[in-house]
C-alpha cells in the first residue's frame, strides 16, 4: 500500500469515527428532548440535561480530534492528491460519501439542539414566574434522580 493510500485510509477511518461520535451526540440530544418534554420539574430537567451534556463532551472531543487529524492529513497529501487524483478516484469517492454523511449528521444535531432550546424556553416560560431580578430556587427531586439513573443505564425508552 502506498503512502497516499495509507493516508486516505487513515482519513476514511477518522471520518467513520467522527460519524459514530456524531451519531452518539445526536442520540443524546434526542434523549435530552425526551427529558425536556417530560413531566419532571424544571430543576430536575436542568440537572439531567447537564449530566447528558457532560456525556456529550467526550464525543465532542472525539469529533474535534478527528477534525484535527483530517485537516493535518489533507494538508500533508493535498498537493500530491490533486496532481494524481485519477489514481485514487474510488478512495476519494468513498471519502466524499463519508463527508456527506458527517455533514448530514451535523445538520441533524444542530436542528435537534435548536428544537431542544425552543422546547426548554417554552418550559421555562410556563413554569417560572417572570419577575424581573428574582431568581427561583430549584432543587433536584428524587424522581429526577431515578430518571437520570435510568438514562445512564439505557432503560425506560431512552435511546443509546
Amino acid at each position: 500500500m502506498s503512502d497516499m493510500q495509507t493516508h486516505l485510509k487513515i482519513m476514511l477511518d477518522g471520518l467513520k469515527r467522527k460519524s459514530a461520535a456524531l451519531t452518539e451526540i445526536l442520540s443524546i440530544s434526542e434523549n435530552q428532548q425526551t427529558v425536556i418534554a417530560s413531566e419532571l420539574p424544571l430543576s430536575g430537567v436542568r440537572e439531567m440535561i447537564l449530566a447528558m451534556n457532560e456525556e456529550k463532551q467526550a464525543f465532542i472531543q472525539i469529533v474535534k480530534d478527528c477534525d484535527d487529524m483530517f485537516e493535518k492529513m489533507l494538508k500533508d497529501i493535498g498537493p500530491e492528491l490533486e496532481s494524481t487524483q485519477d489514481n485514487y478516484k474510488s478512495q476519494v469517492k468513498v471519502l466524499q460519501e463519508n463527508i456527506r454523511e458527517v455533514m448530514s449528521l451535523d445538520v441533524k444535531i444542530r436542528v435537534q439542539e435548536e428544537e431542544n432550546n425552543q422546547l426548554l424556553d417554552k418550559r421555562r416560560a410556563a413554569e417560572i414566574p417572570q419577575t424581573p431580578g428574582v431568581k427561583p430556587k430549584v432543587s433536584m427531586p428524587t424522581d429526577a434522580t431515578k430518571v437520570l439513573n435510568a438514562y445512564k443505564q439505557g432503560k425506560d425508552g431512552f435511546k443509546g
